[in-house]
């Protein structure tokens, strides 16, 4: 635990100074106005319009700041991590928390899973066309 808080600080300290927060602000709007229009009129609603919309935008030379990648990719690998190391002690308590529940709750939670799911591979799926070369 102290090592990830550690890690965690480092990571803080170096998006800070690296200049990092104005380039993923200015990036983040420019995004947001190239994705809004058409059909896109609610990014929670990720796949479809918002989805092109956004492929367009990066498409036409706008990328990821490295900076920022940087940090997704490290929360991508700690997301990694916990399913690894706690996913089925988490798969475990949906059981019991699903064995409480009504067959209705239980049919509305995987209706929201199931949308979160989707949502989340769109996301995935435009960040994996476009990761940006930061080598």
């Amino acid at each position: 635990k102290q090592w990830y808080q550690r890690r965690v600080a480092i990571t803080a300290g170096e998006w800070c100074s690296s200049g990092c927060t104005g380039q993923s602000a200015d990036f983040v709007e420019a995004l947001f106005k190239g994705m809004h229009g058409g059909q896109c009129v609610d990014a929670s609603q990720f796949c479809g319009p918002c989805h092109d919309n956004a492929h367009a935008h990066f498409s036409a030379g706008n990328s990821i700041p490295c900076c920022m990648d940087n940090v997704i990719q490290k929360g991508i690998a700690a997301y990694e991590y916990v399913a690894e190391a706690y996913g089925d002690q988490v798969n475990e308590w949906v059981g019991l928390v699903s064995d409480e529940l009504s067959a209705a709750a239980n049919a509305k939670a995987v209706e929201y899973r199931d949308a979160v799911l989707e949502q989340a591979d769109c996301i995935a799926d435009a960040y994996n066309d476009h990761i940006p070369d930061c080598a």
